[in-house]
């Protein structure tokens, strides 16, 4: 990813250097995003299976609901970081 403006260029590898080098130690960003990912996934697979396991309608349409926001704003959060961190 090249940033818009040429003066942004060293400011953006700098950073994503920095992060790379701070999350090195658990196998560097890529590594994090993925596990990210699959936390992001099982949270939202435990919502389904929640859901599917409550009785009445009302509360399964509820956790069923929050189950689709974990995993869009999980997606977003991914997205975003895959996009900056340049992964």
């Amino acid at each position: 990813m090249q940033p818009t403006h040429p003066q942004l260029g060293p400011i953006a590898h700098a950073a994503r250097h920095l992060v790379e080098t701070a999350l090195s130690p658990w196998g560097g960003a890529a590594a994090c995003i993925d596990a990210y990912e699959a936390a992001v996934r099982s949270a939202a697979e435990a919502q389904v299976g929640v859901a599917q396991a409550v009785p009445l309608q009302p509360a399964r349409s509820i956790v069923s609901l929050c189950a689709d926001l974990t995993r869009d704003l999980g997606a977003v959060q991914i997205s975003a970081a895959r996009w900056i961190l340049d992964v």
